[in-house]
């Protein structure tokens, strides 16, 4: 019936090619969704969820290999005369073929989806479900942060929120959201990193060797001149910078502790730097 059909999981439709050209099936009936009109998906290994690899055997320098992660459940990026767009799984053009590369397909947020990462002419923006811009194609790349986008220019970093208001300027090696529901950034200059909130105010000076968020952005475990210790949201120090290890735990009551080691000894203690067990 089809040339080739797409390896397919969880999914009620997949891709098909016929007679050199694409579209989508109904993998329940076999029958097809859209007209075989787009382009062939050209990809190196089936399996590999991978990022875009270009053909370096392919004539047109703008067909790129893309991966099976152009399928998801609801909606597939598809090729039309070498620019590509968005399908919903009932064939409907939900983005128009005009981007350079494969719209990335997001469910971000871990509560929000229907964002879409696209590329014009070798700059990626944000786009919605309904075409509206949120980010313009202007940036170098973009990805997601609970709840903010990561903006890279000329290999700096910068946060916008989710309605793409630019929250944090771009000015870091690197910045990341901290919180899903507090406004502070892990930030970095040069080879430190610190602790900043919205307006670019710095709640802890740019001396740690890195900085991890725990528990929603309350606390961090950071290294400051090769020693390990604990600071709050406030940049108050929890745990003093003198442990060989620090790892957080927690109970079934998801209260927080943290487990350290110190000369060769191991003690826990809790988020008021308290030791326990005695």
């Amino acid at each position: 019936m089809y040339d080739e059909i797409f390896y397919y999981k969880n999914s009620d439709f997949t891709i098909a090619y016929k007679n050199g050209k694409a579209g989508l099936i109904d993998v329940n009936t076999g029958k097809p969704i859209t007209e075989f009109i787009y382009d062939i998906i050209k990809e190196k290994n089936r399996l590999s969820l991978s990022n875009l690899i270009k053909s370096k055997d392919d004539d047109d320098p703008n067909l790129y290999i893309a991966m099976l992660a152009g399928i998801s459940k609801d909606y597939c990026t598809m090729s039309k005369n070498h620019k590509w767009g968005l399908l919903n799984k009932e064939g409907k053009v939900v983005l128009d073929f005009k981007y350079k590369y494969p719209i990335e397909l997001l469910n971000i947020f871990r509560y929000i989806s229907g964002y879409y990462i696209v590329n014009a002419d070798g700059y990626e923006g944000v786009l919605d479900e309904n075409s509206n811009i949120i980010l313009e194609p202007v940036y170098d790349h973009i990805m997601d942060s609970n709840l903010y986008w990561s903006c890279e220019k000329d290999n700096l970093f910068g946060l916008a929120d989710i309605n793409g208001k630019m929250a944090v300027d771009i000015k870091y090696s690197f910045v990341s959201a901290a919180s899903m529901t507090k406004p502070y950034f892990i930030a970095q200059k040069k080879s430190k990193y610190g602790l900043i909130t919205l307006n670019d105010e710095i709640i802890s000076d740019f001396v740690y060797g890195h900085l991890t968020s725990e528990k929603d952005g309350e606390f961090y475990i950071g290294m400051l001149n090769g020693k390990y210790g604990v600071i709050n949201y406030k940049g108050e120090i929890i745990l003093d910078f003198k442990f060989d290890y620090i790892t957080s735990c927690s109970n079934s009551d998801f209260k927080l502790t943290f487990l350290t080691k110190y000369k060769g000894k191991q003690e826990v203690f809790d988020e008021n730097g308290e030791k326990l067990w005695d």
